[in-house]
């Protein structure tokens, strides 16, 4: 199997696996991931993300694809990438997937995307 198909299968594994905990689950304010855009057409308030969860949010999902410090692999390459600067591009293939990538709304929190946005911002 080539990697790009093991990456896809693990990437549809984790988000139906979900329970654990790590991938699913509610934010702390109560609600799952809301629209990417407010009720006024805004965009909306994201949580604030906490870099110390989120390596570990990273090492337990997202490593298979985009590799260790998020230097690339199947996906590109994060650390340092301009998307992370870009809010509504960030959260645009958060939720609804590129590529390989799948989407990700409804398999993980705001809090927990937020978290590893955070941490990924921290890499160059």
């Amino acid at each position: 199997m080539n990697k790009r198909v093991i990456c896809a299968l693990f990437a549809l594994l984790v988000i139906e696996a979900g329970g654990n905990g790590i991938v699913s689950g509610v934010s702390g304010n109560g609600r799952q991931n809301e629209g990417m855009n407010g009720s006024s057409g805004s965009l909306p308030v994201r949580p604030a993300g906490d870099s110390g969860r989120g390596q570990g949010l990273y090492d337990s999902s997202c490593i298979v694809c985009h590799g260790p410090q998020a230097a690339g692999g199947i996906g590109p390459r994060l650390a340092g990438n301009s998307v992370l600067s870009n809010e509504q591009a960030f959260w645009k293939v958060v939720y609804e997937g590129r590529h390989v990538m799948p989407p990700l709304k409804g398999a993980i929190t705001e809090q927990q995307m937020a978290d590893i946005q955070a941490w990924l911002k921290t890499l160059r």
